[in-house]
């Protein structure tokens, strides 16, 4: 395969070409000289934390030029206008920016809004979308996918499979984050050891982000410059895209995981890293570089060479299928035999040809008696809606914005046959690569199209394979006599003589499928085990779920809520199939992460009771998760309220004029802790005195001394008293008593008792008035 790169701008505006003329023995890139993007690039429709507007909550006593002073001054800080549209229904005001703000100056704005000493709060007013759930908007432009005739049959497959419990390694020039396929990406690899052509700064590492394979004129022996092809991400989402998840499109094994194996950056990369590359995937050991968690039970290689098959190449493979991977590899798109192009001329390999929309050999790919297969690669010439739409990615050179795009190869057609593997084996996981190989040659279709100079045995049908891989192989014919040679009678058994018992009958084996689990690994949670297809149905499935290896007591159901006691721990699913007159088979589930800490169910408290001094207050929680333990703390204004820890607070004079609040905090083993505040309250009334009108006791006689009671006040009342006689201020007698004399003779008495408290109204009572004074 030469290595002349072309791809086709996004925009359509122009070709950018580049000849990169590298030693076969040094580079390999992806099998892209007619790779091209499509002209329609279709934009990840995902939901965005940007907003050009924030909700902004005044204190009270805000007022106009207040609020207007905040406005100014956020807009003076950020060069944001800010403009008011409405008020809430809890009073809070909806301002504008006049122009879009991602999430983190949105958040800026906010803050600084919060800053102004007039703000209660403000916090970016956030669009919220639609649950994703339903069909993929893009599946119907998959005809690849589809078309019963020139396309992969893959909805009948879905029918039995969509290739659950399955591993595909696409050792291709990395992923790309996105959310279409992001789900079913595992733990990869970067075997790229050249800094340069990863352009990540150091050698292996793993981390197989795609960080671009863009050259600059000069580079890879071209005079022109090229964009980044993000190879990887599309050849992924051919095989596992996620399904009916109301975004994008769908793989051709959408329940299949995906193993990113970065092998190919800058101008391609080094056979060597490949072949390491390859071993790795399948599980083999590799000097350095941490076996992997996920051992793929199918390699995809959509890149290629000039050459014949080297011995390191062949060496990883013949390792990959001893291992119980079949190595899918991609014809080359020189239009040439494909006997010059390395690795598809390999030995043990599946060599996949592309075809066109209408069926035909598409123009590029390469051909001849080594082809295996062919499957869809697209063809764009009349048409970028006939290439192979797929996750992609809108930047240049570096990662941008998750999208998708047509492309066009042989790069294309070979992840079609990958998933389609993965399907045969989530179908019967005991196939070997050689199985695999026979009966997917042994039901494909013939190409409606023109299939000239050698298209291997046929266009892949998936569905057929799928049925095929699930079926016994046949037993052959018995060998028949020929016609002139009588058959002979069997020679009679003697009497004496008892007749030999049948050999021993070797037990069934179930077709089996390695579980796997779906669901968030966190405190609270249910984890839910996908068991695959066991046959032949019905098979008895039992479940029990591990803890770093230790079965949990009673987990045996095929769900499991994460407990206090899983936190820091990774789960398994053992999936045990029985079957009378079958071996019983046990299979289990690839480890999760570790489980993280739970999230409270929480709500924000609101505060009920009558707001004067005096008063008793209430926290009235609203839903926390079931068990959560709550604390309190009531808070005067913004100052915490020494030892007001209850759910229930006394209202002290100390807090007339005060606005109130509670917090609510709430914990719970294996759970993260969590803290809500209630809105503040209005102010606080003063309080009302409780009072009783005194009474005078004593002799009313010039010379004796009368008494004061009080009667009963609220407590803690400061008392004062003033004696009155006839109706008139007696001067200084402010006392509880008061000795008479002779100038109140002929008069009454009476004593007038005021009662104070700090946040309380002063009230005062007066007493009956006495007999004349003797």
């Amino acid at each position: 395969m030469s290595l002349i790169l072309r791809r086709k701008i996004l925009s359509g505006a122009a070709t950018a070409t580049a000849a990169a003329m590298l030693g076969a023995s040094l580079f390999t890139s992806p099998a892209a000289a007619a790779e091209q993007p499509g002209q329609t690039a279709y934009e990840q429709p995902e939901p965005t934390a940007g907003t050009d507007r924030i909700i902004v909550k005044f204190k009270d006593r805000a007022g106009s030029a207040a609020r207007a002073k905040a406005y100014g001054r956020a807009a003076k800080e950020l060069g944001l206008p800010v403009r008011e549209l409405r008020t809430t229904a809890t009073g809070a005001a909806v301002v504008e920016t006049g122009q879009e703000l991602d999430a983190a100056d949105a958040q800026t704005l906010a803050t600084e809004l919060e800053s102004d000493p007039a703000v209660d709060y403000a916090e970016p007013d956030i669009m919220m979308h639609p649950a994703a759930t339903g069909p993929d908007p893009y599946y119907p432009k998959q005809w690849d996918l589809q078309d019963r005739a020139t396309g992969l049959n893959a909805p009948a497959a879905w029918n039995t499979t969509e290739g659950a419990g399955q591993v595909v390694a696409v050792v291709d020039t990395g992923i790309t984050p996105h959310a279409d396929l992001d789900q079913n990406i595992l733990p990869g690899y970067d075997m790229i050891t050249s800094p340069d052509i990863g352009r990540d700064g150091n050698g292996r590492d793993s981390n197989p982000r795609d960080e671009g394979d863009w050259y600059d004129a000069g580079q890879c022996g071209s005079t022109s410059s090229s964009r980044s092809s993000w190879h990887g991400t599309h050849v992924a989402g051919t095989v596992a895209a996620v399904r009916n998840n109301a975004i994008g499109v769908s793989g051709a094994a959408p329940a299949a995981k995906v193993v990113p194996v970065r092998a190919l950056g800058s101008c391609g990369g080094y056979m060597s890293d490949i072949s390491d590359a390859v071993i790795w995937s399948a599980g083999g050991s590799l000097s350095g570089v941490p076996a992997n968690a996920n051992p793929a039970d199918v390699v995809n290689l959509s890149l290629g060479g000039s050459g014949t098959c080297s011995v390191t190449f062949q060496s990883a493979i013949d390792k990959a299928n001893a291992l119980g991977a079949p190595v899918v590899v991609a014809a080359g798109n020189e239009n040439t035999d494909v006997a010059k192009s390395t690795p598809a001329n390999c030995a043990n390999v599946i060599t996949v040809a592309a075809s066109g929309r209408e069926g035909n050999r598409a123009p590029y790919s390469n051909y001849g008696s080594q082809v295996d297969v062919t499957a869809p690669g697209g063809d764009i010439s009349s048409g970028s809606a006939n290439g192979i739409l797929s996750t992609f990615n809108t930047g240049t050179s570096v990662p941008s914005t998750a999208s998708y795009a047509y492309m066009q190869g042989t790069s294309m057609a070979a992840p079609h046959v990958a998933a389609t593997a993965a399907l045969m084996l989530a179908t019967n996981p005991a196939l070997t690569p050689a199985q695999i190989e026979e009966r997917l040659k042994a039901t494909v279709r013939p190409g409606p199209g023109n299939c000239s100079q050698g298209c291997g045995a046929g266009l892949v049908d998936a569905a057929a394979a799928v049925k095929a891989a699930g079926a016994a192989p046949s037993a052959p014919a018995p060998e028949q006599s020929s016609a002139e040679e009588p058959v002979s009678a069997p020679a009679p058994v003697p009497a004496q003589e008892p007749l030999p018992s049948p050999a021993p009958q070797p037990t069934p084996t179930l077709q089996v499928a390695t579980p796997s689990i779906t669901g968030t690994a966190a405190v609270g949670r249910t984890l839910a085990a996908n068991s695959g297809i066991w046959g032949p149905a019905p098979v008895t499935l039992s479940y029990q779920w591990h803890r770093s290896g230790s079965p949990i007591a009673g987990a045996t159901t095929p769900s499991y809520t994460l407990a206090a006691a899983d936190q820091g721990a990774s789960l398994t699913v053992r999936v045990t199939g029985t079957k009378s007159g079958y071996t019983t088979a046990t299979r289990e589930s690839a480890a999760t992460a570790p489980v993280a800490a739970g999230t409270l169910a929480t709500s924000a408290p609101s505060i009920s009771g009558t707001l004067k001094a005096g008063y008793t207050l209430t926290a009235n929680l609203g839903t926390w998760t079931a068990g959560t333990t709550l604390r309190y703390q009531w808070y005067r204004g913004t100052s915490a309220i020494s030892g007001a820890t209850g759910r229930t607070y006394v209202l002290s004079g100390y807090d007339a004029g005060k606005r109130m609040s509670v917090k609510v905090t709430g914990s719970k083993p294996g759970y993260t802790t969590a803290v809500r505040y209630s809105a503040q309250t209005a102010a606080v009334a003063k309080g009302t005195l409780k009072t009783s009108a005194p009474s005078i006791s004593g002799t009313t006689k010039a010379g004796y001394s009368l008494t004061a009671s009080p009667g009963t006040w609220t407590a803690g009342t400061t008392l004062r008293y003033q004696w009155y006689r006839s109706g008139r201020a007696i001067s200084g007698a402010t006392a509880s008593t008061y000795r008479l004399v002779s100038l109140d003779r002929y008069d009454t008495i009476k004593v007038r008792v005021t009662g104070y408290k700090t946040g309380y109204t002063t009230a005062s009572r007066d007493s009956y008035s006495t007999a004349k004074i003797r």
